[in-house]
C-alpha cells in the first residue's frame, strides 16, 4: 500500500495525482538522514519473512533514502537462501513531479511498467517496498503484488520528509527504529486478537469531543487484517485479499471492513486539506450508508471538488484502521501522527475504495480518502474499547 502524502493533523488525501499537486512537492535531497541500526532493522525485517532457500525475492528502493538498508536487506536473504533476488529502483523525484503534472502520461507508464514487470512478479515470492523520498502516485506495486503469489512487505520510513524540521526527522527516526526493534510482537497480536473479538458481530459507535458520532455494524464474518509482524508463508496462505499478503513496518494497523450500507450519524474533522485549498469545519452526514451530506463551514467549494476528483463510492465507508502499536505514540511539531496512525488509540476512517483489501467499494482512481480522528471514543456493543483515544481496559 503505497502513501500519497501527508496532511497535517486531520486528512490524509489519496487519491491519484490530484491533477497535478505532488508536482509541488519541494526537493528533499537536501535532507540529513539520520542514522539507523540498518543490520539489525534488515534482521527484523527478513525474519518476519521466514524466508526459505529457493526462494525468489523483488526489492525496490530509493538509492538516495538509506541505500544501506536495501544492502542490509539483500544480504539476510542471501543468507537465507533466497536467489534470484531482483532490485529494482523508484523513479527519481524529478520523474515523478513530471508524471504528476501529466495523468494520461502516469497511467500509461503505469501500464508499460506492471506488463514488463508481471512475469517476474507472478513468479516472485517475495516483495520488499522500501522508503522512498517521493513516489509516484500510481497503483504499480499494488497491481504487481495482486498478480503474484509474493508476501510482501512495506517499510515506508518517514514519508514524505518535506515539511518536517530536522528535530522532527530524528525523533521520528528513532521512534520507528525502537518500534521494529523493541515491539512486542506476541503482545501486538494478542491485543489485535482482543480487539477483534469485542469487534465482530456488533454495532460501533465513534465519537469524538469535535462532533464526530458515526454508528457502524460489523459482521460477524466481517473480514479483519492483522498488522502484527508476522509475514511468514503461513500467514500469507490464509490471505483472502491482497492486503492480507502485505507487512507494514512497523507494524501496528488492525483493519477491518464494517457492512458498507450500515453508516449512520455524523463524521467531523476540523481541517481538510486539498489542492484547491483547506476546507474547514468538515461534516459529513451518513444516513443508509452514504454521506448524503458534505458541509463545510469554509471553503465548501474545495470539499465538493475533492468528491467529484475522486468520484465513485467515496460517500461510503470503506474500511476502518485502528492503531494499537503503544511505541507509534507522540505530538509531532507538523501535527502528523506517526506512521500513518499506527499508534496505540489512533483512528483512521477511509472513504471509498477498499479493493486492496477485498471490499466492494470502487473509485476511479482506485485510491481511497483517509480521515484521521483524534481522541476517539470506540464502543462496540455497548462496551467502551478506547475513551478519548486511550485504551480503555
Amino acid at each position: 500500500m503505497s502513501e500519497l502524502g501527508w496532511i497535517p493533523a486531520a486528512v490524509l488525501v489519496y487519491a491519484a495525482s490530484l491533477s497535478g499537486a505532488a508536482a509541488q512537492v519541494p526537493e528533499t535531497a537536501s535532507v540529513q538522514l539520520p542514522l539507523i541500526d540498518a543490520a539489525q532493522i534488515a534482521k527484523r525485517v527478513v525474519g518476519s519473512l521466514r524466508p526459505a532457500a529457493g526462494e525468489r525475492a523483488v526489492i525496490v528502493y530509493d538509492p538516495t533514502y538509506y541505500p544501506g538498508l536495501a544492502r542490509a536487506i539483500e544480504l539476510e536473504l542471501n543468507r537465507a537462501g533466497v536467489y534470484p533476488i531482483v532490485a529494482l529502483t523508484f523513479d527519481p523525484p524529478e520523474v515523478v513531479r513530471a508524471q504528476a503534472a501529466d495523468p494520461a502520461g502516469e497511467k500509461k507508464r503505469e501500464e508499460e511498467v506492471v506488463s514488463l514487470l508481471r512475469p517476474v512478479f507472478e513468479k516472485a515470492d517475495i516483495f520488499l517496498w522500501l522508503p522512498g523520498r517521493e513516489l509516484s502516485s500510481d497503483l504499480r506495486w499494488e497491481r504487481l503484488l495482486s498478480v503474484s503469489r509474493a508476501r510482501g512487505i512495506h517499510f515506508h520510513w518517514i514519508w514524505p520528509l518535506s515539511g518536517k524540521s530536522a528535530e522532527e526527522i530524528a525523533a521520528l527516526s528513532r521512534m520507528y527504529e525502537r518500534a521494529i526493534l523493541e515491539a512486542d510482537y506476541a503482545g501486538l497480536s494478542a491485543e489485535q486478537d482482543r480487539l477483534i473479538a469485542a469487534l465482530r458481530g456488533q454495532v460501533v459507535r465513534i465519537t469524538t469531543p469535535g462532533g464526530t458520532d458515526l454508528r457502524l455494524r460489523v459482521a460477524p464474518d466481517a473480514w479483519f487484517h492483522k498488522n502484527d509482524g508476522d509475514t511468514s508463508p503461513d500467514r500469507a496462505r490464509q490471505a483472502k485479499s491482497v492486503r492480507d499478503r502485505e507487512m507494514e513496518f512497523p507494524a501496528g494497523a488492525l483493519r477491518f471492513i464494517p457492512d458498507t450500507s450500515s453508516a449512520e450519524g455524523n463524521l467531523v474533522v476540523p481541517r481538510l486539506a486539498t489542492p484547491r485549498g483547506v476546507a474547514e469545519g468538515v461534516r459529513l452526514e451518513f444516513t443508509g450508508g452514504r454521506a448524503v451530506r458534505w458541509q463545510a463551514e469554509k471553503n465548501q467549494a474545495a470539499l465538493e471538488w475533492l468528491r467529484e476528483l475522486i468520484g465513485g463510492d467515496i460517500d461510503k465507508v470503506g474500511e476502518i484502521v485502528i492503531g494499537t502499536h503503544p511505541l507509534l505514540v507522540a505530538t509531532m511539531p507538523s501535527g502528523e501522527m506517526p506512521y500513518f496512525g499506527y499508534g496505540t488509540g489512533y483512528l483512521r476512517v477511509s472513504l471509498g475504495d477498499n479493493w486492496e483489501s477485498g471490499g466492494a467499494n470502487r473509485s476511479p482512481s482506485g485510491r481511497p480518502l483517509w480521515l484521521f480522528l483524534e481522541r476517539a471514543t470506540v464502543e462496540a456493543g455497548g462496551k467502551v474499547l478506547f475513551r478519548n483515544g486511550q485504551p480503555a481496559k
